[in-house]
């Protein structure tokens, strides 16, 4: 009989909500070929539709040794499939409301995969007699700290910073630098923040804003303008020039989430088209209705 996988999410029961979601009649936040971002979202979703009913996702534990360790490799591939899914409902222009519960699943998804990688390191133990080393799901020394930053962020965004301890914990491994630390500042409440960035591009053009004496908004401008706006301009061969750029796509979501986090007037970090605007305003519309909910 199998052993039960202790589930966060319910991303079969999720998948099929979101099936229902009409792409149609929607504003998109961004220029860009609708039909084709419709493609990427159906395509998303339907690579997670198709792992939430397989044995990969509802019985974990029945995999054993290398067959459970390629199985976590499969549980990190749909991670960053649903990562995607994310933005292209952003792109799309799918409202907070929307997003925030797609958040919620896609975070419960890393959790898992957390303890999907918990055992497989336990199976590849009692098959080797050893410690086998498996990495945390998000190892954000690779570029894979791109997928840390976009769930950190809309933790804050969407108003789900209840899912920042265990991401933290248990996705991350606490191997977070100084962007990642700041980012959750949210749901934690840290005694020591790190002063290292792991990736020069773009968040090394962060160190300004680090650096102040006064967290103040100042520096993200230009980092806005040189890290996004002509970043994005250039050719891809150009790109790929220096170290990798592991931003978060259009969207520069950690200055929006910086913005809520410390309450700032953004009206000049409203002028970049790579800050989202509406999203800022969703999170600082939820947070007051929290407050007044309380008072």
């Amino acid at each position: 009989m199998s052993q039960t996988f202790q589930h966060h999410g319910q991303l079969a029961d999720a998948c099929a909500e979101w099936a229902k979601i009409s792409l149609n009649g929607l504003q998109p936040r961004r220029n860009l070929h609708l039909s084709d971002k419709k493609a990427d979202w159906k395509e998303a979703l339907g690579a997670l539709r198709r792992f939430a009913d397989s044995d990969s996702y509802q019985a974990p534990l029945d995999f054993k040794a290398h067959a459970a360790l390629e199985n976590y490799w499969k549980w990190k591939e749909v991670g960053a499939q649903a990562r995607w899914l994310l933005i292209y409902g952003i792109d799309l222009g799918l409202s907070g409301d929307v997003l925030r519960p797609i958040y919620q699943e896609v975070a419960a998804l890393w959790i898992d995969a957390a303890s999907a990688a918990e055992h497989a390191r336990a199976s590849m133990a009692q098959e080797t007699g050893a410690d086998y080393g498996v990495a945390a799901p998000i190892n954000t020394r690779t570029d894979e700290y791109a997928i840390a930053v976009t769930l950190l962020s809309l933790a804050t965004l969407l108003d789900a910073q209840d899912d920042v301890p265990a991401l933290d914990e248990h996705v991350l491994a606490f191997d977070t630098d100084q962007l990642l630390d700041y980012l959750c500042a949210g749901g934690l409440q840290l005694q020591q923040v790190s002063e290292e960035l792991f990736h020069k591009r773009p968040y090394g053009a962060m160190k300004p804003f680090f650096e102040q004496l006064e967290a103040l908004p100042d520096p993200l401008l230009p980092y806005l303008q040189t890290q996004y706006q002509e970043f994005l301009k250039l050719s891809p061969k150009q790109q790929k020039k220096g170290a990798p750029w592991l931003g978060t796509g259009y969207w520069a979501l950690e200055v929006a989430a910086l913005t809520v986090l410390y309450g700032w007037e953004d009206s000049a970090l409203r002028a970049s088209p790579h800050y989202p605007a509406d999203l800022v305003d969703y999170a600082r519309g939820r947070l007051a209705q929290a407050e007044s909910d309380d008072s």
